[in-house]
């Protein structure tokens, strides 16, 4: 085909009526309105979302600042040891007693590694000995 034959055709379309289907404009009408309301649901989900997250990190924010101030909070239970005792002489008494019992029970210890002592010392001699002659 020439250009000329392809002009022709287009002035011939261009010149006639062309009717449009029944109804084709309500529907074009209907789904642009469908996209326009599917688009606006799509907005308002992010919009939502992105407050979710926004709400979700100021409470965690909020928490954090919370947990800090309550750990840093001095606490309220006094800070030395009350007494046990009211007569000084039972606690007087109950404080030898158990300076007594970690006393004897240090002296097992060192007793034990005394006896250890000896015997690492027998060891090396007959050891030194082996290894000199």
């Amino acid at each position: 085909m020439n250009d000329k034959n392809i002009d022709e055709l287009i002035n011939k379309a261009l010149q006639e009526e062309q009717a449009l289907p029944e109804g084709l404009s309500r529907r074009l009408e209907q789904q642009i309105d469908a996209w326009a309301v599917a688009e606006e649901k799509k907005t308002r989900s992010l919009t939502r979302r992105r407050s979710l997250y926004w709400l979700s990190g100021v409470a965690a924010v909020a928490l954090l600042c919370i947990g800090i101030f309550r750990y840093d909070a001095p606490s309220h239970t006094p800070d030395r040891l009350a007494d046990t005792y009211t007569n000084p002489k039972d606690a007087a008494a109950v404080a030898e007693k158990a300076l007594l019992l970690m006393s004897q029970n240090l002296n097992k210890g060192l007793s034990q590694v005394n006896n250890a002592g000896q015997e690492i010392d027998k060891v090396n001699n007959i050891l030194n000995k082996h290894l000199n002659d």
